[in-house]
């Protein structure tokens, strides 16, 4: 057992730079089993980075990337599960009505400007304060008990009245799921409407009536609830 994780978990120094800052989704590291499909079963600590989509997970002090994300059958992460599927790992999410998404979770925080007089953002700061490497983003609204997409916000001020950065949140997000036997991976309502020509008028309409936005991750679920009706 110890071989076997000696090969997969590989230590990944933390001053080593991602292609992206980290964005976890969990505010925290949680409790994580790992399933292997070998049969092999570790236990630790963990989160899911979904600004370059890799499990990260401590071993004492030492952050830890898991290598090989092919190896694993399931993790149960954080209260959810999650697969490995199309090159990462996506939570799957079962609906109330029996249908099942696999969600790919990939976002980026994009630098809108700093929060200025009255709340307002200005391009040019009193002084810039940069946000740290890895924040958490914590989990879906309604379905894991937290927040998930929309604006970051920004950093609170340092007590000086100097103004900080303001971040917002951009989902990049794939949304897997099967229909009528065909299996779909979508991520904005252009995918949307292309995969469903025959729908897409009605897609437009619910859309509209009921104010939505994909980037939003619970707005995106309602609208793949729906097409599933259709």
């Amino acid at each position: 057992m110890r071989n076997l994780l000696t090969i997969i978990l590989i230590a990944i120094c933390t001053t080593i730079m991602a292609q992206e800052k980290r964005i976890y989704y969990y505010s925290n590291f949680v409790k994580t089993v790992i399933l292997y499909k070998n049969g092999a079963k570790n236990v630790t600590n963990a989160n899911y980075d979904i600004a370059n989509r890799k499990l990260m997970f401590m071993q004492g002090e030492q952050l830890m990337e898991l290598l090989a994300p092919e190896s694993i059958d399931t993790l149960y992460m954080g209260g959810s599960r999650w697969i490995y599927n199309d090159k990462q790992f996506c939570e799957v999410i079962d609906r109330e009505d029996g249908n099942r998404i696999f969600v790919g979770w990939h976002t980026t925080k994009v630098h809108e400007g700093y929060e200025g007089a009255l709340g307002s953002i200005s391009q040019t700061p009193s002084r810039k304060v940069q946000l740290g490497d890895q924040f958490g983003m914590g989990t879906i609204a309604g379905i894991s008990g937290g927040m998930y997409n929309g604006t970051f916000g920004t950093n609170q001020y340092d007590g000086n009245g100097r103004n900080l950065d303001v971040w917002k949140i951009r989902n990049q997000s794939t949304y897997y799921f099967t229909k009528n036997g065909k299996e779909y991976a979508l991520k904005g309502l252009k995918s949307i409407y292309k995969a469903f020509p025959e729908h897409k008028e009605q897609i437009k309409q619910f859309v509209k009536n009921n104010k939505l936005e994909i980037t939003n991750a619970e707005n995106a679920l309602r609208i793949i609830d729906y097409i599933l009706t259709l």
